[in-house]
């Protein structure tokens, strides 16, 4: 597949960004304790959840000293699995990290069902379908199903900018206020075709309109002729962890069409959430 790329720039000022995070909880002294192999862990998990990461945000959320909180960060960032962001002190998932979650989620039985939701799904639409995640403020795709009548073929770990499309537009109306206009300060951005969402204001009114809706539509934003529709994807706690989404043609449907689609599509995300 060809896949439009935003310059080195673009992708700079908005990898920052992260999923709206929950509300740090600190644990008890009795995580120094534990081994430093759990603590390593312990900071993963904790990225996990807010997408960057700060010593301070160590310190409060795992109760461990300021230095033993350098130290954690300047192991995983050694190893590959963290790396800095152009906030100064804050770290992000690497690319390594994130490509060997993808491993580990394509190996476990958690996968399979997931699976099976996706190709029941793209058997009741007729249409391809895609399961995307937010990693440092792009699209990344996890799971894809595709239909030969596409023309935008996707694959697993293939990313995409958030302001064009239509799984960006998902995580974009998930965010908080605050996080949202640090994303629109980033703008505008480069067109990927003549239809793309390139200026802030224009951006802030279709995620007002996502919010409003429950769900995305786009038409030939990040491909031309490409016409598409995606839901949120909630975890237990109701939080959007993923998106999932539809590809099709515009010459096999309308975005009316489409949107007739959504119903389905909210069904499987549900279900999609719950093993999750």
């Amino acid at each position: 597949m060809q896949e439009v790329q935003l310059k080195a720039t673009s992708q700079d000022k908005g990898r920052w960004l992260r999923e709206p995070e929950r509300e740090l909880v600190p644990v008890t002294p009795a995580a120094e304790s534990e081994s430093p192999a759990g603590r390593l862990f312990a900071v993963l998990d904790l990225t996990a959840d807010m997408g960057m990461v700060s010593a301070a945000d160590i310190v409060h959320a795992l109760g461990v000293p300021r230095p033993s909180a350098h130290r954690l960060i300047a192991t995983l960032e050694k190893l590959g699995y963290l790396q800095r962001t152009p906030v100064r002190g804050k770290y992000a998932a690497s690319s390594k990290l994130l490509r060997l979650s993808n491993r580990l989620m394509s190996s476990t039985a958690v996968y399979a069902p997931i699976k099976a939701l996706l190709a029941s799904l793209s058997q009741r639409t007729g249409e391809a379908h895609q399961i995307a995640v937010m990693a440092r403020g792009e699209v990344e795709y996890f799971d894809v199903m595709e239909r030969s009548t596409v023309t935008l073929h996707l694959q697993p770990g293939q990313r995409a900018p958030l302001y064009c499309t239509v799984s960006g537009a998902v995580f974009l109306a998930a965010m908080d206020d605050q996080t949202l206009e640090q994303y629109l300060s980033t703008g505008p951005w480069p067109a990927l075709t003549p239809y793309s969402i390139t200026e802030p204001s224009a951006l802030r009114s279709r995620v007002q309109q996502v919010r409003a809706r429950g769900y995305a539509l786009t038409e030939s934003e990040f491909v031309l002729g490409v016409i598409a529709g995606a839901v949120p994807v909630r975890n237990a706690e109701g939080r959007v962890v993923a998106s999932l989404g539809l590809r099709s043609s515009n010459t096999r449907k309308t975005i009316e069409e489409v949107a007739e689609l959504v119903p389905a599509m909210l069904t499987y995300a549900n279900r999609i959430g719950k093993l999750l």
